[in-house]
């Protein structure tokens, strides 16, 4: 066996990469490819295959081999051959090393989880300090046929059965995506080039490798011998689909969208309820997608449970959707929150003199000041996040909080007392925006539901000699 690629007897397979390159747009000449190698056939395959398309392309290849320390002795073994291939063929090489299953005990995540995290986490460094605009994976048309049986085996969607994507992101390319595991062998063999067994991949306890050594030969054998091939047919035709669904819910999107901050997307209620429901499963997985920029444990019980909620003929509701997600129905308005727990999101702030306080939690600042009354138009004349009060009625130190159970005061013009909660259900104030609210009060008294209304106690009148301004700021 050899390290050194001959490339003589594979012209076939060869073209077949560089096809697939073309025809999903994977490089441009004089790319820089980060190329992940974990010393498998798949991997090794790959490598070879860049370099002898290298000089064609202008491309600048780096190795990168992640060691999860999961194998012991075998692991290093990988590691020390990857670092050989690559010092025979000239490569930069960079080899790193994570304790995988501590990650993953820390995250609370499978080992096959954990063990993506950190390898795409790596891949990104190494990409990073080499300026590599491309990371090259060797997945194949068997692995893709496997994602997809397993993803059919859970209860999928159409997006799990579109199956591995040839390029992710514009970043992650898989040259092999078109090629089988059978062919990638006898490339190898032909050619004599070496490469290591993971003998891992053969231990039936992980839900892939039954897929592979037994559900895939099984069908293969009674059903249809070219099933690799038919399921990569059926998740080719499904990407197209997908890219068509991605438009339409952006096209129909922009029509229901009422507001979008990086952590809230905030929705039309009778616009979504009206959606057929193939349409508004895949909205409300956009709009988790828009915020936490990934659908990691968003299953499929959650999207109904999110299209229950809108279709149902009360006005309000709420639910939270894993990692904190909470999605609030508030009436005209369906919100989607990036949203702490309530014990999270208390706060609370001294002030003791005329200063400006940031309020962290909710990224406000609180500005006070202090004018002649004769300097002050008419409080309508300023906007809701400004609020003038009479100094003389405000006591020092004043408290800013959060809402708290039983909070009441009296609004500017009642003239009896009023529950704070009462007052946000009668002004229509959505959920999410209530515990957010800046309650500013003066000798433990409310004098100001923050952005909304100040107490009538502490109003300004033609007495007034100083004003206390209070003002609600971006941060």
């Amino acid at each position: 066996m050899t390290l050194m690629p001959t490339f003589k007897k594979n012209h076939g397979f060869l073209s077949a990469v560089e096809a697939a390159i073309r025809h999903y747009h994977m490089l441009d000449g004089g790319d820089t490819i980060l190329v992940g190698v974990s010393g498998g056939p798949d991997s090794v395959a790959l490598l070879y295959s860049l370099v002898s398309l290298a000089p064609k392309w202008c491309l600048r290849l780096v190795v990168a081999h992640l060691n999860h320390q999961l194998r012991g002795a075998s692991a290093d073994q990988e590691a020390a051959f990857v670092g050989r291939l690559s010092n025979v063929l000239g490569i930069p090489c960079e080899i790193g090393s994570r304790n995988v299953a501590k990650y993953g005990a820390e995250q609370k995540l499978s080992l096959q989880e954990a063990a993506r995290i950190v390898r795409y986490t790596f891949y990104d460094e190494v990409a990073d300090k080499y300026s590599a605009g491309k990371i090259a994976l060797g997945h194949h048309a068997d692995d893709n046929a496997e994602s997809i049986l397993m993803h059919l085996l859970r209860g999928t969607g159409p997006l799990g059965l579109a199956g591995i994507r040839p390029v992710r992101h514009g970043r992650i390319i898989r040259p092999l995506i078109g090629l089988t595991r059978k062919e990638i062998l006898a490339f190898l063999k032909q050619d004599g080039f070496e490469y290591m067994r993971d003998r891992s991949n053969l231990d039936t306890k992980y839900l892939r490798n039954r897929i592979r050594h037994k559900l895939l030969p099984h069908l293969k054998e009674g059903y249809n011998p070219n099933t690799v091939c038919a399921l990569n047919r059926l998740a080719s035709i499904l990407r197209d689909e997908e890219d068509f669904w991605d438009r339409e819910v952006r096209r129909t999107l922009q029509g229901l969208v009422l507001d979008h901050t990086p952590d809230c997307l905030s929705l039309k209620s009778r616009g979504l309820s009206s959606l057929h429901p193939a349409l508004l499963r895949r909205m409300v997985r956009h709009a988790v997608l828009s915020l936490k920029g990934d659908l990691r444990r968003l299953g499929h019980v959650h999207v109904e449970a999110v299209a229950r909620l809108i279709a149902a003929p009360s006005p309000e509701g709420r639910l939270d959707l894993p990692e904190g997600v909470r999605v609030v129905r508030d009436r005209e308005v369906v919100n989607f929150l990036l949203y702490p727990r309530e014990e999270d999101a208390w706060f609370e702030y001294h002030i003791p003199r005329i200063q400006t306080t940031f309020i962290r939690e909710i990224g406000i600042l609180l500005k006070l000041s202090v004018c002649d009354g004769n300097d002050v138009s008419h409080p309508k004349n300023y906007p809701q996040t400004t609020a003038l009060f009479d100094l003389a009625a405000v006591t020092f130190p004043l408290m800013v909080r959060n809402l708290r159970h039983g909070d009441r005061f009296k609004p500017l013009g009642m003239v009896g007392s009023q529950k704070v909660n009462t007052f946000f259900i009668n002004h229509k104030v959505p959920r999410s925006n209530r515990l957010r609210c800046p309650i500013l009060l003066s000798g433990g008294k409310i004098i100001w539901v923050g952005g909304y209304r100040i107490d009538d106690s502490a109003k300004i009148t033609e007495k007034t000699k100083k004003v206390l301004k209070a003002e609600l700021l971006p941060a």
